[in-house]
């Protein structure tokens, strides 16, 4: 697909408006070096990688692992720079070449081992592709940790010593820091990716932790290193591997991972390859039974659920009429066996009180909490949000809330905040991430499925527990008196 293609695809998908606006952001960027800019203000100062060589944490060492194979030598040089220049000293790294052709790339890594001696070069003669290689340098790791790293990006200074802070601090299975990207250059640095905390329903979906990944050694070999069979999402299907394992992962919030935009690479020329990989890896490993496949360019899963359950809807407003009204659209919009109703009559005032009550004399399995000034506008919607509600630790799944003009009015609760307000559904906002499943901080009473023994008080919070935003259900509903209310107070 090329140039234009890709952004009349885009256009498709995300809307003209938003296309035209993300362009420009883009524009600036490359050009103007809007990020570029600010990462130079951002990342560590000379005074604080200082003061970061003279108080190394106690994480021990720290192996790098790189597959190599006909890199250019400029971005090879580029890379083991960056490692040169870290301000964490504890580390090695094995740089496995599969058998490459180009001279260049042979010459750099013959310099690199000889000036010095962290930098451990294994020529091989035949190349076992990137899961193969990555595997061989892994088995070669005398670390306890192990970072992953591609052969033609870049560590910024501060990287494995933030890393290494965390280890000392926490002693996490699982590391990841935030990332941007670098034009093929390395002149520009744009597309900055803020990572959220652990999200197990938003890394099914798409692999939000990518890199700088850093696994402790022993659970990466448990886990069996890298598997064949999932090129182009490697990555992902080793960490959902990794995260069934365990749930000891930590976010580190830096940007500590540059990624070199190259146009020759595998997730830009063969983007179908890698959905699919990804899907895959999601069938393999997913406990509940689901079908995944690539959908507008992203990945796609329909879980098994339960379908002979009970569930009641509990619809509220101030007056019965609207309540029985509401009631009435729910059967004829979105049919669903074993459905009963409770009629909340309540003001604004009482509502959290009414909705629990509600809650704890109902015996259904499954909750589904309505305002009765909206209108739900998809006819699977039951299916969409039960394929979620009905894990262990969910506390509740939102739809998209829109108003008539398709503008997003509820998206989730994230920090605090209504997230994406006010976006043209479908547009995607940044990383595309409104038009996939993810997890929120908390979702609305206005509309929220719940499995009931998952179900937390209205008013009251569980840290334990997950909240889901999913595209795939919409609920039309411009009274925003409910859905502007934390459900946490």
């Amino acid at each position: 697909m090329n140039g234009l293609q890709r952004l009349k695809a885009y256009a498709e998908t995300h809307g003209a408006g938003y296309t035209i606006r993300r362009c420009a952001e883009k524009a600036g960027q490359i050009v103007l070096g809007t990020w570029d800019r600010q990462w130079r203000r951002e990342r560590a100062s000379r005074e604080e990688l200082e003061r970061q060589r003279n108080n190394p944490p106690a994480a021990g060492l720290i192996s790098i692992v790189i597959p190599v194979y006909n890199t250019k030598a400029v971005y090879l040089r580029e890379l083991l720079e960056s490692l040169r220049d870290q301000s964490y000293g504890d580390w090695e790294a094995i740089l496995y070449d599969g058998g490459s052709t180009l001279a260049e790339t042979a010459e750099t890594l013959r310099r690199a081992a000889a000036e010095e001696p962290r930098f451990r070069v294994i020529r091989a003669e035949k190349n076992l592709g990137i899961a193969g290689n990555t595997n061989a340098a892994i088995a070669l790791a005398k670390g306890e940790y192990i970072a992953l790293c591609d052969h033609d990006d870049v560590l910024t200074p501060d990287a494995l010593w933030r890393m290494a802070e965390a280890i000392a601090r926490e002693h996490p299975d699982l590391l990841y820091s935030d990332e941007d990207m670098m034009t093929e250059n390395g002149r520009r640095h744009m597309d900055p990716h803020r990572k959220p905390d652990y999200q197990p329903e938003t890394l099914a979906a798409d692999n939000y932790i990518s890199h700088l990944g850093v696994i402790r050694a022993e659970v990466l070999r448990e886990a069996g290193g890298l598997r064949e069979g999932y090129e182009g999402s490697q990555d992902h299907e080793l960490y959902l591997r990794i995260t069934q394992r365990t749930d000891r992962v930590t976010h580190v919030p830096y940007i500590l991972y540059c990624w070199r935009k190259l146009s020759t690479s595998l997730s830009r020329q063969h983007l179908d390859q890698c959905l699919w990989a990804g899907c895959r890896a999601n069938e393999d490993l997913s406990p509940v039974p689901v079908t995944a496949i690539p959908v507008d360019r992203k990945i796609r899963l329909w879980y098994d659920f339960p379908r002979d359950v009970r569930t009641e809807a509990v619809i509220f407003s101030s007056d019965e009429e609207s309540c029985r009204a509401a009631l009435e659209d729910l059967e004829a919009q979105a049919p669903w066996p074993n459905l009963s109703a409770t009629l909340a009559v309540t003001d604004l005032e009482g509502l959290y009180d009414a909705l629990n009550q509600a809650a704890e004399e109902s015996e259904a399995d499954y909750l589904l909490f309505l305002d009765a000034a909206g209108m739900v506008e998809t006819r699977h919607f039951f299916r969409e949000l039960m394929m979620y509600a009905q894990k262990d630790g969910v506390g509740g799944v939102t739809p998209a809330v829109v108003d008539r003009k398709n503008r997003i009015t509820f998206g989730g609760w994230v920090n605090g905040r209504n997230d994406q307000a006010g976006l043209r559904n479908g547009a995607g906002g940044p990383r595309d991430r409104m038009n996939k499943v993810h997890n929120v901080d908390g979702v609305s009473p206005g509309c929220m499925l719940v499995r009931r023994d998952q179900f937390v008080p209205f008013g009251t919070r569980d840290p334990e527990k997950r909240y889901v935003y999913t595209p795939h259900a919409v609920f039309l509903c411009e009274d925003t008196a409910v859905l502007m209310r934390s459900p946490f107070e």
